[in-house]
């Protein structure tokens, strides 16, 4: 009993077909992403992000903490944008990082974000903010949106 397999122009037909849906797939959606990137109302994401960098002009504390709050929601509402799946923030991060590693920096700035949300003693200095406001700020260029 032979059971070996002889290969068959069906069964390379069949094997290029896999391949050009496969190739077909990611191409489509390579280019529907970038149509996204191109619907971005990247006027508003500027304008918004001016007018977070400002509060870190306005001193104190409390505009610091909101300013990182800002920053961290802009940033998600162009991860969200951007079609990154996942029911938080840092999953929609993570999932990004895949495709631009330079985003894993980001990552730092979204933990003292959350810390000032969730930590009522946390204490956010003037440096620490503007850190972070830089790491967000380059993440929005990376991703096309500044």
């Amino acid at each position: 009993m032979d059971l070996a397999w002889q290969f068959t122009y069906i069964d390379g037909l069949i094997i290029a077909i896999i391949i050009f849906a496969v190739v077909g797939f990611f191409y489509i959606r390579n280019i529907l992403r970038r149509a996204n990137s191109e619907q971005l109302d990247k006027k508003f994401i500027k304008e918004q992000w001016k007018k977070t960098k400002e509060l870190l002009d306005f001193g104190q504390e409390m505009n610091y903490k909101l300013a990182v709050i800002e920053a961290d929601k802009l940033l998600d509402f162009v991860l969200k944008s951007y079609y990154f799946n996942g029911q938080k923030m840092s999953e929609r991060l993570k999932q990004a990082t895949y495709r631009f590693p330079e985003l894993k920096k980001v990552f730092w700035a979204h933990r003292v974000r959350n810390q000032v949300v969730h930590e009522a003693r946390y204490v956010l200095k003037y440096s620490e903010a503007k850190k972070v406001l830089e790491l967000f700020e380059r993440a929005l260029k990376v991703l096309g949106a500044l």
